[in-house]
């Protein structure tokens, strides 16, 4: 689940990093990810991965409260 993933990471310059590499390209993590390469593979454009994160890091997110 990706409920309140801001809320506990919150939105560090490191964890924002994080999260852009992981939505990027999963299998660079775990090779037995099931996550697709979301940018990798052309699945999302850089700026609806931007929209993804803004997503899970706003505090003003449906996905924070």
């Amino acid at each position: 689940s990706l409920a309140n993933y801001g809320k506990i990471r919150g939105n560090s310059e490191e964890i924002m990093k994080y999260t852009w590499a992981r939505i990027w390209n999963s299998h660079a993590f775990n090779a037995c990810n099931h996550m697709p390469r979301f940018g990798a593979a052309g699945i999302l454009t850089e700026q609806q991965i931007k929209d993804v994160m803004a997503l899970l890091l706003s505090p003003d997110s449906p996905v924070n409260k």
